[in-house]
């Protein structure tokens, strides 16, 4: 019918509706025929502008996937160059830290053999020179033994050699090798826990602790206190399976609350004045974090400016007591 078809018309033009349908019948039929071509020639009009504007769509996005996947060829091409450099500076490093080592080595025993006597008695102001030597020869091997181990972690050569290791005698031995140096500014170092054995490697938990425990020493004031707790809990600090865990508390400095996300970061100072007064290398904490989960174990902090940190070690917890890890051979 006429009118019908002019609403479908209507319909068309306005809003391109494909669906509008029309109906002829009744005696006016010639007409609403003549109504209806113009409502199909709207149609194909339509159809024909669709078309156009798909095919355009298409193209655009065509154009923007070709686009995407050629940056995303160049981001590979990228990522594949900086892993190989990556890997070329961790081997370059291990090299020149193992090289740097064995000359360093021998100033640091030549210069022990000297105080000893065994090339002569020395006057008290060569032994302060040769003590001197030995103190700095000291402090730079374990730098080079720091960059070296950083290295070896990152290149996959440094994993960890998982047995059961009695706790209890790494943390006695520990805090046996720093007692001098805390009794000297009064600072009391107090161990908890009983026997507790986890699953690790004994040389790299030696480290970890040796860590953890140096900072505690070295931002404590005089008359300050360090505890170090052995026991169980979860392995990570929002709970989860349980493991055993090596809690340091000390009494220093602290970690103001924006610096925390970052103490883990190689080459991180709280701040540049602590680097002068403390020294460090900022190393510390970054290789005990990748010794703590090269062994499946988690290491977090809680701090508060001027009252003190805890840090907190979690690792695997040893099954029964047989073939602990003990002592093997001289410690250092």
């Amino acid at each position: 019918d006429p009118p019908r078809a002019d609403d479908v018309v209507r319909e068309v033009r306005i809003g391109g509706d494909p669906a509008a349908q029309v109906r002829a019948r009744g005696p006016r039929a010639e007409v609403a025929a003549g109504h209806l071509a113009d409502v199909l020639g709207l149609l194909l009009h339509h159809a024909h502008a669709r078309h156009l504007t798909a095919t355009a769509h298409e193209a655009t996005v065509q154009a923007a996937y070709q686009e995407l996947s050629a940056k995303n060829r160049r981001l590979l091409a990228a990522v594949d160059r900086l892993q190989e450099v990556d890997r070329l500076k961790s081997n370059f490093l291990a090299t020149m830290s193992h090289e740097l080592r064995t000359p360093l080595t021998s100033v640091i025993g030549y210069s022990e053999m000297l105080l000893e006597g065994l090339a002569g008695p020395l006057a008290a102001e060569q032994r302060e020179y040769v003590s001197t030597i030995l103190a700095k020869a000291d402090q730079l091997l374990g730098l080079i033994t720091a960059v070296l181990d950083v290295s070896l972690l990152e290149s996959g050569r440094g994993a960890a050699d998982p047995t059961p290791v009695a706790l209890d005698e790494v943390v006695g031995s520990v805090v046996a090798a720093f007692a001098p140096q805390a009794q000297k500014r009064a600072i009391a170092i107090e161990i908890r826990g009983g026997a507790i054995a986890a699953v690790g490697d004994r040389r790299q938990i030696r480290q970890i602790l040796w860590q953890l425990i140096s900072n505690a020493v070295k931002f404590s004031p005089d008359q300050g206190r360090i505890d170090v707790e052995l026991r169980r809990g979860p392995l990570a600090p929002e709970g989860g399976d349980v493991g055993v865990q090596i809690v340091v508390r000390d009494s220093g400095i602290g970690i103001a609350a924006e610096q925390l996300p970052h103490i883990f970061e190689p080459f991180f100072q709280v701040d540049q004045s602590s680097t002068r007064a403390f020294g460090g290398t900022g190393l510390g904490l970054a290789l005990a974090k990748a010794y703590v989960e090269s062994q499946g174990g988690r290491i977090w902090v809680d701090s508060t400016p001027g009252l003190g940190s805890t840090f907190t070690v979690s690792l695997p917890a040893a099954v029964g007591d047989a073939a602990i890890s003990g002592p093997q051979g001289r410690e250092g």
